[in-house]
C-alpha cells in the first residue's frame, strides 16, 4: 500500500481511538457507573474514576499525537519510530482491554483499532524507515 494512503488510513484510525477515548472518560461520569460502584469505599471509588479517567486520556492523547505527527510524516520519515512507540502503547492497551474487560464490546472495539493503528505503524516504518 502507498505511503499516503497508509498515511490517510492511520488519520482515520487515529480519530477513531481520539473519539473511543473521549467516549471512555465520559462513560467515567455516567450515572450507571457512579451508582454501581456503591459498595466500594469512597477512596476505592475515586481511585477507579482516576484509572478509568487516564485510560480515556491516553487514548485522547495517542489520537492526537498520531494526527499531528502522521501530518508531518512525508517530510519527517524519522517520526516513524514515535508512531511505531505509539502503535506499541495503543496494541498493548487493546490486548489488555480484553484480559480485563473480555465482555465489554468497547474492550473488542479498542482491541481492534488499536491493533490496526500497530499494523499501520508497522507498514510506514517498513516503507519509509
Amino acid at each position: 500500500m502507498k505511503t499516503n494512503k497508509l498515511t490517510s488510513l492511520g488519520k482515520a484510525f487515529a480519530i477513531a481511538i481520539l473519539i473511543l477515548g473521549i467516549i471512555h472518560d465520559i462513560a467515567t461520569f455516567t450515572p450507571l457507573i457512579k451508582t454501581g460502584l456503591e459498595c466500594l469505599s469512597p477512596a476505592d471509588l475515586n481511585a477507579i474514576i482516576y484509572m478509568s479517567l487516564m485510560c480515556g486520556t491516553s487514548f485522547i492523547i495517542s489520537g492526537i499525537v498520531l494526527i499531528l505527527l502522521l501530518r508531518k510524516l512525508e517530510q519527517n520519515p524519522f517520526l516513524t519510530s514515535i508512531i511505531m512507540a505509539i502503535g506499541i502503547f495503543l496494541a498493548l492497551a487493546g490486548i489488555l482491554s480484553i484480559v480485563f474487560m473480555f465482555d465489554n464490546p468497547f474492550a473488542w472495539a479498542s482491541l481492534l483499532l488499536n491493533v490496526s493503528m500497530l499494523l499501520i505503524a508497522t507498514a510506514l516504518k517498513k516503507q519509509l524507515g
